[in-house]
């Protein structure tokens, strides 16, 4: 990484003041403002001063003294590590780090785990700045920001007064180049890379074939005080998968036609799923990314800096096969289910007949997304004198997103002479067998012709798009003042205010059907179908139809989705606007002195936030014949003090001690703060009727957590790190969905419906009553260990001296479970996203430009989202993700010094994420994403 060119440019602040942690970083400098570098990491004995380490290797050494060299426990990845992949996405880069773990979406890492704990629970920040999201959540998309614009990442385990606070679980830091810190006065660099996807051939709405290519160039004018930099990033690749996900369980007998079960006879009544569907997911993902970072130091007392980032991304995608539903209809008594088999307490295979609710579709849905971020931001820096240092920021980002939700509803139909019926209410017209068999994939067998295109027909149609915008708007200011002494080294006091509003528009079309079904032409289909396993498995066939022609040819173009249509207020349950206002105030000492003959040194402070927050929604107005409806806005403020202090004591030059106190909190997710509000009343005696609701929270408080971690860190010179630590997480307040006993409707401004017709005279309703909605409730804790070995072994005799290795090792447990009933009967399952083990090694050769290396990432079974009909929280199987990438770098004298050719494999095995409803038995999704493979290369000049 780049080294500063000036004493005082390691002071530059990127956004709040704990924001000048990730330059001392990328540097291996002073920890913050005013810390004392640390002294020059100590050669091994064997080790020349002059070797000039270069790629991978010298990437993870920089990594390894950055870490040395923090204030506080943090793991890093250098931009050598980035650039140089085989990571595609920032995500898969940091998923390699202690203690971290990745979600996949579409075949790579998408959402980060830290220490057990779900995305939820981690913040991002972009050079040092709080950002908005595309999700419709409060965590970034990692795949919006390439990783060939990020000179590094890096995750904070513990907390300063001076850093933003969010974060439970950890804190993401990316950050963007800055010119004025690159050795050379100017430098560009071009990167193109193919791709190829062994799946994407199996999905009829994908390409096998991408490209990666980005450019960048940084310069310095004006005798080193004007820095420059400017970096683009495309991106076109496929995203495939090809999944089947069953859905959740009932009781048999409770839900639908179906009749009770107990087939072995235990007294417990049998459980029994609602379907499942086989489906190819298929499509093109487009990213843009650009970059521009100014930098003006007209005098080393003032800096100015200017920076931007704007991400653009497209995924047209279909979710196309075959669906299965209603069978939780089964029904021995009836003929409907024949020859039940059961494992435990679940119906997990059988013959299912219709008659009764059994129905087959094939599906046939747009889930394109549009999604575009921007921010912009300034920075001013003075120094008056020696030690007094004044810090300025602003900042502006912005977020939209805009999902399409659109479908095609193709039945299954009975034919009998001219006349077409509903297959699901023939009886005997549709069969099925199947039988699940655990984490592999069913054998099914299905009676019917799902490509017949008389006998699968165009019934009906929806289009329910929504929309997330996500703006903030942020100023920061602190003040640095250092001393000479011998114990403190700086003091820092700041400040810091903040709006953020979040807004979800949902909208439809004013219909969902047309005046009767019809056979589609051959214009406006295919016949697709699964292959390999699957095919194998009894997946059928299916027509894969032309959406947009289908409703072109039979809804007409004119098919404006909007919120006002009669009778469809559904749209306005489900939007919602979040308005926060946050006052940020904190104090940090940071001291540096000698204790026992041995360097000892740290930072002690306290961050006091105060939040206002307020949802707004339309809610029907219950007591209108029209169906009016009214806004409601409802909120309420807190204020949370969070105290901190590292520790640091230098045993030796190569031994280090760590400990960290803490408290911090994450804010809900946005849409558990929603005041999306339904109000009824219940008669309770005496002409009294008491209110309840169900809905969103919008006094909902932040998750907290006191937290405390102890570590050990060994050095091997400056190639090599031996670390172990532990850490300790005591949950104060965790949201889970709940009740609150006494909501009160009145205060919020709710209206109750009207008293019933049958009332007592001079009935009256209670402000008061309950309300089912997401709360803080009770935590438990989260406890942990963590090791990392990492060592390149360049005292070894040639040529293995290039040999290095680096290995991470988690183990998490919790005291914290959640009850979940997905499975038909009540269990308790871990935090989601909590894996009790997670392995990352990595072997890696780098020498004389020729590099390569191979990586794996483990981790144990976990809880996370899978996606059916709806978001349902299951139990994953364990994942291992194996990667490689070889590459030659032309060497100083070649002709085609600058040069470096690449190809790299990802997810080598083509590993599946398998997830089940609390047994393994009762499947939940298996989905494969398919092997990449890419080749290119780089030019640096």
């Amino acid at each position: 990484m780049k080294e500063f060119a000036r004493q005082r440019r390691n002071g530059l602040l990127l956004g709040s003041a704990g924001a000048a942690l990730m330059l001392s970083l990328s540097t291996g400098a002073a920890a913050q403002t005013g810390n004392a570098p640390a002294g020059p990491a100590q050669a091994e004995p064997n080790e020349a001063s002059e070797v000039v380490v270069t790629g991978f290797r010298a990437s993870v050494e920089n990594s390894i003294s950055a870490k040395r060299d923090a204030p506080i426990i943090v793991d890093v990845v250098s931009a050598e590590d980035i650039a140089g992949l085989p990571d595609v996405s920032i995500a898969e880069a940091i998923a390699r780090l202690p203690g971290v773990a990745a979600q996949r979406t579409g075949g790579q890492a998408s959402a980060i785990n830290i220490r057990g704990l779900s995305q939820d629970l981690v913040s991002a920040t972009l050079n040092g700045r709080e950002q908005v999201s595309t999700s419709g959540l409060r965590t970034i998309e990692f795949d919006q920001y390439p990783s060939e614009l990020l000179s590094q990442a890096a995750v904070f385990k513990s907390p300063m007064a001076s850093q933003i606070e969010g974060g439970i679980a950890g804190k993401v830091e990316l950050r963007t180049a800055r010119p004025l810190d690159n050795k050379k006065n100017f430098s560009a660099s071009l990167n193109l890379r193919a791709s190829y996807n062994d799946r994407a051939s199996q999905s009829p709405d994908a390409d096998e074939f991408g490209y990666r290519v980005s450019g960048g160039i940084q310069a310095k004018l004006l005798n080193d005080t004007l820095g420059i930099a400017l970096g683009y990033a495309r991106l076109v690749q496929p995203n495939v998968a090809t999944r089947f996900v069953g859905y959740d369980y009932t009781r048999t007998g409770t839900n639908g036609g179906g009749n009770a079960l107990d087939l072995n006879n235990n007294g417990v009544r049998d459980s029994i799923g609602y379907g499942f569907e086989a489906t190819q997911f298929g499509g093109t993902e487009t990213r843009d990314g650009a970059l521009a970072v100014i930098q003006f130091e007209p005098s080393p007392s003032t800096r100015f800096q200017i920076d931007g980032y704007y991400s653009r991304f497209k995924s047209d995608v279909r979710r196309r096969g075959v669906r299965f539903g209603g069978e939780q209809n089964g029904n021995t008594a009836r003929g409907t289910l024949i020859n039940p088999v059961s494992d435990g307490d679940a119906i997990t295979g059988g013959r299912f007949v219709s008659g009764n609710g059994i129905d087959f579709e094939s599906i046939n849905q747009d889930e394109s997304d549009r999604d575009r971020l921007y921010t912009i931001a300034g920075n001013f820096q003075q120094d008056f004198g020696d030690r007094l240092t004044l810090n300025l920021d602003a900042s502006y980002s912005s977020a939209n997103s805009y999902f399409v939700n659109s479908g095609i509803n193709v039945n299954s139909y009975v034919q009998t002479g001219a006349t077409f019926t509903r297959a699901n209410a023939v009886p005997g017209a549709l069969q099925l067998d199947y039988q699940l068999n655990g984490l592999k994939l069913p054998t099914v067998k299905f009676n019917y012709d799902f490509t017949n295109p008389e006998t699968n027909r165009f019934q009906g149609f929806y289009i329910v798009p929504q929309e997330d915008d996500d703006e903030l708007t942020a100023y920061a200011g602190d003040l640095t003042y250092k001393f000479n002494g011998s114990f403190l080294e700086s003091i820092q006091v700041g400040a810091r205010y903040s709006t953020r509003t979040a807004q979800r528009t949902v909208t439809t079309f004013n219909s969902f059907g047309i005046a009767s079904p019809v056979a589609l032409t051959s214009d406006l289909y295919k016949v697709a179908g699964f292959k390999g396993d699957y095919a194998d498995a009894g997946f059928p066939d299916f027509l894969a139809v032309d959406i947009d022609a289908i409703l072109d040819k039979y809804v007409g173009p004119n098919r404006e989705a909007r919120q006002d249509y009669p009778f469809l207020g559904f749209t306005y349950d489900q939007s919602f606007r979040i308005r926060e206002e946050v006052w940020a105030g904190f104090g940090q000492i940071n001291f540096n002195t000698i204790a026992g003959g041995l360097n000892f040194k740290g930072n002690i402070g306290l961050r006091v936030v105060h939040t206002d927050q307020q949802s707004t929604s339309s809610l029907t107005d219950p007591t209108s014949a029209t169906g009016a409806r009214y806004e409601s806005t409802i909120g309420g403020s807190y204020t949370e003090l969070l105290p901190s202090a590292n520790f640091i004591l230098d045993l030796s030059d190569h031994d280090r001690l760590r400990l960290s106190f803490s408290r911090q909190m994450s804010r809900p997710r946005f849409f558990e703060l929603r005041n999306s509000i339904s109000v009824g009343i219940n008669p309770i005696g005496n002409g009294v009727y008491k209110p309840s609701g169900s809905g969103g929270n919008p006094r909902l408080r932040p998750f907290l957590a006191k937290q405390f971690d102890f570590g050990y860190e060994h050095y091997f010179g400056t190639s090599g790190i031996f670390t172990v630590g532990v850490f300790y997480k005591d949950l104060e307040s965790f949201i889970l969905g709940g009740t609150i006993d006494e909501f009160d409707y009145r205060a919020a401004g709710l209206i109750f419906p009207p008293l019933p017709s049958n009332a007592p005279p001079g009935s009256t309703i209670l402000d008061t009553g309950p309300l089912f909605a997401p709360i803080n409730g009770k935590g438990g804790n989260i406890r942990g260990a963590e090791v990392q070995f990492s060592r390149s072994f360049r005292s070894l005799p040639a040529p293995f001296d290039g040999l290095g290795v680096i290995v991470n090792y988690a183990y998490t447990e919790s005291s914290l479970n959640i009850r979940s009933g997905l499975s038909g009967q009540a269990v308790t399952i871990p935090l989601p996203g909590l894996s009790r083990h997670v392995v990352n090694p990595t072997i890696f050769y780098d020498k004389g430009g020729f590099a390569t290396r191979v990586g794996v990432r483990y981790r144990s079974g976990f809880v996370a989202p899978q996606f059916g009909l709806n978001e349902q929280i299951t139990g994953n199987a364990p994942e291992t993700v194996v990667d490689a990438q070889m590459s030659y770098a032309f060497q100083p004298g070649s002709p085609l010094n600058g040069l470096t050719l690449y190809v790299q494999g990802n997810n080598l095995t083509d590993a599946p994420t398998r997830s089940f409803f609390g047994r393994e038995a009762q499947t939940g999704t298996l989905q494969r994403f398919g092997r990449v493979v890419y080749a290119g290369a780089t030019l640096k000049f």
